[in-house]
């Protein structure tokens, strides 16, 4: 797939249900690297995060948990032929996170998502639903080293994995890369004041196997850059966090993916990326957190660069990503703003440009939350309105923490 047919994509993306779906993957797309739409990795925002740490080792620790959600949207002519959808549907997303021992665990997630778009208004109720894998992969780590082996998402980008959102900001979703099969290795430093700063390597394939597709709705086997075979392509991605910067909020990254070749993808693809976000705490008194009043507002931007974009020779890509997340108690905000500049040898080309607000509530945890969004599109000859209200509630079906050394 060309860029401009990609691009155009993306207000089919908006159809398709484009939120913020937490372990969940959209609706699968050909033509970029990653082999399409991904899972958001901030799904349980890793699953450790649904429950507690451990001063002492009792383990094995296993947790299943299922996460239903439901999602409406308004599009104004999302497919450029004047005629809106409203989308109602829902998903379930159910994981299992075990920890084997302190330093080995082994995490898994399954998804039944909305993974075809809807084309008519009348195809508005629970239109397109299949059940697909997420990431599956088994982890060791010591905390300063670690490494993974499975099926995962990229460390690439930090605005797919930061911003928040209703629509989780589809032209950066472009470069969210997923489902992808290999090793992925990391060194760290501790955080002795000046930050946690870790250096990440990936070797990986786009994953082509049955994994890669999904049941009830069919979907087709992934092309584009990564899908030749084998663990052709990689990725070097350094990260900080918790820097000192005024408040120790400021996290930075920066990454360079390179694709192998694949079905439709003659030429690799590679692409580069900077980015920060930080967060300047407005009220951060020790008892702020427990009166729900910890308030706190920052900015995010991020540069990213294609290079034989979709495995076209001579394609390129910008992303510039600019967002100012705030919270403020249970509360929770962003705007963001992406333009999207592009070229692809012999043909018109046409600007990406997104712009979208979001506001949430979390009801229970940081993981319970309701949001309601707004965004604004254009793809060059298209342009396309979108409102969406969006209510996620992860639920712990088992939680088993066998006593004993």
């Amino acid at each position: 797939m060309n860029l401009r047919t990609r691009t155009a994509s993306v207000a089919a993306a908006l159809a398709a249900g484009a939120f913020a779906s937490t372990a969940l993957a959209q609706a699968p797309q050909t033509g970029r690297g990653g082999g399409g739409a991904n899972p958001d990795v901030r799904s349980y925002a890793l699953f450790r995060d649904l429950f507690d740490t451990f001063g002492e080792w009792h383990g094995p620790i296993l947790n299943v948990a299922y996460q239903p959600q439901l999602q409406y949207q308004y599009s104004s002519n999302p497919n450029g032929n004047g005629k809106g959808i409203n989308d109602f549907y829902g998903s379930v997303a159910l994981g299992a996170y075990m920890w084997i021992t302190p330093e080995l665990s082994i995490n898994a997630n399954v998804s039944l998502d909305q993974v075809a778009s809807p084309k008519n208004p009348d195809q508005w109720a629970f239109y397109g639903e299949g059940i697909q894998a997420g990431d599956i992969w088994i982890e060791w780590t010591d905390q300063r080293t670690g490494i993974i082996a499975g099926r995962f998402t990229s460390l690439f980008g930090l605005a797919p994995r930061l911003l928040p959102g209703v629509f989780d900001t589809n032209l950066v979703n472009n470069y969210s890369f997923g489902g992808l099969l290999g090793v992925q290795g990391s060194l760290s430093t501790g955080d002795e004041g000046g930050g946690i700063h870790s250096l990440n390597v990936e070797g990986f394939g786009v994953d082509t196997t049955f994994l890669s597709g999904s049941v009830i709705t069919p979907t087709p086997r992934p092309t584009g850059p990564g899908t030749g075979g084998g663990m052709d392509s990689f990725c070097i991605n350094y990260t900080g966090a918790n820097i000192p910067f005024i408040f120790p909020t400021l996290q930075v990254s920066a990454s360079y993916i390179q694709f192998g070749t694949g079905d439709g993808a003659p030429v690799q693809q590679k692409g580069m990326d900077v980015g920060f976000s930080w967060q300047y705490v407005i009220d951060g008194a020790p008892d702020s957190t427990l009166d729900a009043r910890y308030f706190t507002v920052g900015p995010l931007f991020e540069y990213a660069h294609f290079w034989d974009e979709g495995g076209t020779a001579g394609a390129w890509s910008d992303y510039y990503t600019f967002g100012i997340i705030g919270n403020y108690g249970n509360w929770q905000s962003d705007v963001c703003l992406t333009w999207q500049p592009q070229f692809t040898p012999g043909q018109a080309n046409d600007d990406g440009f997104l712009v979208s607000a979001n506001i949430g509530y979390n009801f229970f945890g940081p993981q319970s939350l309701v949001q309601l969004g707004y965004a604004y599109q254009s793809t060059g000859d298209q342009e396309n309105h979108q409102i969406g209200l969006q209510v996620n509630l992860p639920i712990n079906m088992l939680q088993y923490f066998p006593i004993g050394d």
